[in-house]
């Protein structure tokens, strides 16, 4: 059995988001990610069991570091208004530092792929359901299903974003903010 190579397993993984980002999910193979990874087709197998594994396990691992990032120094002595603004900055701010991260999410959601993909297994997703229920429970969120609120709140994150990146709207500290408070504003009371 051939051992794993953290610096092969990189390779893959980085290759693999360029070339999504760049082709599209439909225009990559596991030989042209070799090739870009410069390593053998056969060790692709090595870490993955086939393409959509691969494609996966990448969008899962960008979604585990988002989450990561997004919840640090958030904390339950903030009030409900304070963690939500927090989530919905620290989101931001993560796939602004990584528009890479930020292309190959959005390509893969629209994915067949998606269909096996459980959200509710993403601690941001977790974190982020308790605290809009909460929010709810306490009467200062919209009693409304959570995926209705998380559409108005989160879901424009990806709309400026891309904004952002087209250069249709350079989006300052100022924007930022003001879009955040936007998205509290939409499922507040």
């Amino acid at each position: 059995m051939r051992t794993r190579d953290q610096k092969k397993y990189d390779a893959i993984v980085k290759s693999s988001i360029e070339l999504t980002n760049k082709l599209g999910f439909s225009g990559i193979s596991i030989s042209k990610i070799a090739k870009k990874a410069n390593v053998s087709p056969a060790t692709i197998y090595i870490y993955f069991e086939n393409k959509d594994d691969l494609l996966t396990a990448i969008y899962c691992d960008i979604r585990k570091k988002a989450g990561e990032s997004v919840l640090t120094n958030i904390d339950t002595s903030m009030s409900i208004k304070e963690r939500f603004k927090a989530i919905w900055i620290n989101s931001f701010s993560f796939y602004l530092n990584h528009p890479e991260h930020t292309q190959y999410r959005e390509q893969f959601e629209q994915t067949k792929m998606m269909k096996e993909i459980n959200t509710d297994d993403f601690e941001l997703n977790k974190y982020t359901v308790e605290l809009l229920t909460k929010g709810i429970q306490d009467r200062i969120i919209q009693d409304r299903p959570i995926p209705i609120l998380i559409s108005f709140a989160f879901i424009p994150i990806i709309t400026l974003l891309r904004f952002h990146f087209n250069g249709i709207l350079k989006l300052s500290e100022e924007h930022i903010i003001n879009a955040c408070e936007i998205a509290w504003k939409s499922i507040a009371i």
